[in-house]
């Protein structure tokens, strides 16, 4: 044991001494993560949207200043454009007209009408959004004028300074949305990035890293003069493995802390089993550090072992949902990506990040991944020859 460990020890020295290692272990990841967290929509949560709203006030009178009042939402996000401006104003994705004579209407006890104009094109559960916040707003509204209306004498008209008067009314009853059981969702933001961005890169270095420098080792000798020391072939064999795989659970460690430091800062999406998703990458890990030695045993030029280190992990990638939720994709495309360690590590971390199990609900991935980390490993003893 003491030989595979020195032998393991010795590699992570070597990797992390390295700049252009660090880079890819610990840099790039965070930066793409970043990247394409915020380029797939963030954090948003279906439960917490937001809809865009554009208001164009044509009355400007005391019934439209109450309107404009309770519309005021964390769920609206209002955009006030100037009535001489509607015609040329762009990006209207859907607008509130008020109208013309609206509070003299509304005061006067005579209907009045608002239109609400939305482009074919935009989003449904947005527009009914607004639209529910609109008729909310409207009946606020009315409530007022009721209010008001009970301190006038019988047959006096309602008043602006008795309107303003009136006192806004707290809402008595509250609705909190949120998800019943098993979110139904497809990943995306932070919560697709940074699971698949730290599977492919936990890859990527161990397919190009790992088998480059077990390819160097085979070029240049050092694993022939290794084998005249008393560590015997087995050893030797172990200690490269397991020293590919402290260098993943290096890399996987420093990553979720960054992930945790980015949620308590940020609130990026990490779930709320962080040590559970930190597990999963750790069996990873395992899986796929002995392949970066398999690959190596089959080149004696570093450069190629490197280069087909690449592009096997963008094959596997991409198959494996790193780059896009396997939810989108057509089922028998989600069937193939079960023939790769990264589809099965992306179900076991969408399932303690987006649907919050625990590593009994993710324990059949967890399995899988241990079989492909023993036939990986059983790859790597039967390609590495040092004689």
């Amino acid at each position: 044991m003491r030989t595979i460990a020195a032998i393991a020890l010795h590699d992570l020295r070597l990797v992390l001494s390295d700049r252009s290692a660090v880079m890819w272990l610990f840099l790039m990841p965070v930066v793409f993560a970043t990247f394409f967290g915020v380029v797939m929509g963030g954090d948003a949560s279906p439960t917490d949207a937001r809809a865009a709203l554009t208001v164009i006030d044509e009355d400007g009178g005391p019934v439209a200043r109450l309107l404009l009042e309770e519309l005021e939402s964390e769920r609206l996000v209002l955009r006030f454009v100037d009535p001489s401006a509607k015609e040329t104003t762009p990006d209207k994705i859907r607008t509130l007209l008020i109208p013309s004579g609206l509070s003299t209407a509304v005061l006067g006890g005579e209907q009045a009408t608002l239109l609400l104009e939305k482009d074919p094109g935009t989003s449904v559960d947005a527009a009914l959004m607004a639209q529910a916040r609109i008729v909310a707003s409207i009946t606020a509204v009315l409530g007022r004028l009721v209010v008001a209306g009970e301190k006038l004498e019988p047959g006096a008209p309602m008043t602006p300074e008795l309107l303003a008067a009136s006192p806004k009314t707290e809402d008595l009853v509250l609705i909190e949305s949120r998800f019943a059981g098993e979110a139904r969702i497809v990943p995306d933001g932070f919560a697709q990035s940074i699971p698949g961005n730290a599977v492919m890169f936990v890859m990527l270095v161990a397919l190009t890293y790992g088998a480059a420098s077990v390819a160097g080792e085979r070029e240049g000798g050092q694993l022939r003069r290794l084998a005249t020391t008393p560590a015997s072939t087995s050893e030797i064999i172990a200690g490269k493995i397991v020293g590919r795989v402290a260098v993943a659970w290096a890399q996987v460690t420093v990553l979720m802390v960054v992930a945790v430091v980015g949620n308590l800062v940020f609130g990026v999406t990490i779930g709320d089993q962080p040590v559970v998703t930190w597990i999963v990458l750790l069996i990873y890990a395992v899986a796929v550090a002995p392949l970066g030695v398999a690959f190596g045993a089959r080149f004696t030029d570093p450069d190629r072992a490197a280069s087909t280190g690449v592009i096997a992990t963008i094959i596997m990638a991409a198959f494996g949902g790193c780059w896009w939720p396997l939810e989108v994709v057509s089922k028998p495309l989600q069937t193939l990506s079960l023939a790769f360690p990264t589809g099965w590590a992306m179900r076991a971390l969408h399932g303690t990040i987006s649907f919050g199990r625990g590593l009994d609900g993710i324990l059949v991935p967890l399995i899988v991944l241990a079989v492909f980390g023993a036939a990986f490993s059983w790859l790597a003893v039967r390609s590495l020859r040092i004689t």
